[in-house]
């Protein structure tokens, strides 16, 4: 027993209080070890009010994440059988990887309140302030490896279809890994791979929301092209249900693609805000400019060129330029 099981006595309590005594006897400990997990609440910004003869009542709940309510009544084949929560780390994508190699469980995910040392993409820094949602999920899909890249595009329809389903906020997706609303950028992914040639060992699938922080915690040219899911629905998020949503949303994608990947790019079509759109690609040392026209079975962006040439790109930043067809990804997922 420890302090995560006294909170959900006190959050679960029907007349408010619970004694000492009968916290202690339901956790089968001395009630100077409840006090001790009380004050251990305390530093973690839980308010809890002591009264002789009542009890202890609680009476604020910080923005944390709780993984007891995240675990109660997570049915995941899969994604969350083990929930690593931290305070503050350096990255979730760096623990899940040391944890992968130790042999963690398929499914596992790691999860931070603050990241010292958030990854972005192509080398970049994620900033990652309190209030928001940095999580990691260990896989081990048994797919090919060239299949690898879908894991990414897999999460992103997960993470948009959670925004669109629990939050009712229209969410779509830029190729490869961003998920916008009103145009700006409210989530990314990352994925890490180890792998041999012929099999993958695991992915590490990364996912950074914008949830509650304040913006202004952001540098002026970040938040000019960021937004919150806070500031979309106009109330603060409860992160603990969204957590939720998203493992589960997580889980039932990754099941459909182990079965069969095209549903996946099927629902990201569907999502979409690229495709149809006339689109620059850089950062990896090249530029390209044209016509974003499809995705391919291994999720590269297809771009025509110019001349009408049709150019596979495996990664990359995409600027949209000019809109020339649908493309608003306002289907949702199939």
């Amino acid at each position: 027993m420890n302090k995560d099981d006294i909170l959900l006595l006190l959050r679960t309590s029907r007349s408010g209080f619970v004694s000492g005594a009968d916290l202690a006897a339901s956790m089968g400990v001395s009630r100077t070890a409840v006090w001790k997990h009380i004050k251990a609440l305390e530093r973690e910004g839980y308010r809890i009010e002591a009264i002789p003869s009542k009890g202890y009542r609680l009476t604020t709940t910080p923005d944390v994440i709780v993984v007891s309510d995240v675990k109660r009544g997570l049915r995941t084949k899969t994604v969350g059988r083990e929930i690593v929560h931290h305070t503050v780390i350096g990255s979730t994508n760096t623990l899940a990887m040391e944890l992968a190699q130790k042999d963690a469980t398929d499914g596992t995910v790691v999860i931070t309140e603050i990241q010292t040392g958030g990854k972005g993409r192509l080398g970049r820094t994620w900033i990652s302030p309190r209030g928001n949602l940095y999580l990691s999920v260990i896989l081990r899909p048994a797919v090919p490896v060239h299949k690898a890249p879908l894991i990414t595009l897999m999460g992103a329809v997960a993470l948009a279809a959670t925004v669109r389903e629990h939050l009712k906020v229209p969410a779509g997706i830029k190729w490869p890994n961003d998920v916008l609303v009103s145009g700006k950028k409210v989530g990314g992914l990352l994925t890490e791979m180890s792998a041999e040639p012929d099999r993958i060992r695991h992915i590490v699938l990364g996912i950074g929301v914008n949830v509650n922080m304040d913006a202004r915690e952001l540098p002026p040219d970040v938040r000019r092209a960021a937004t919150t899911l806070a500031a979309e629905t106009g109330a603060p998020i409860d992160r603990t249900s969204f957590v939720k949503e998203l493992l589960a949303a997580l889980d039932n994608w990754y099941q459909r693609f182990l079965q069969d990947d095209s549903e996946v790019l099927k629902a990201w079509e569907g999502l979409n805000v690229t495709l149809g759109n006339r689109v620059t690609v850089s950062g990896t040392g090249t530029r390209l400019e044209g016509l974003a026209c499809g995705v391919d079975a291994e999720g590269r962006l297809i771009v025509e060129l110019n001349d009408g040439r049709r150019q596979p790109v495996a990664a990359g930043d995409v600027t949209i330029l000019k809109t020339e067809g649908p493309g608003s990804g306002s289907k949702g997922p199939g």
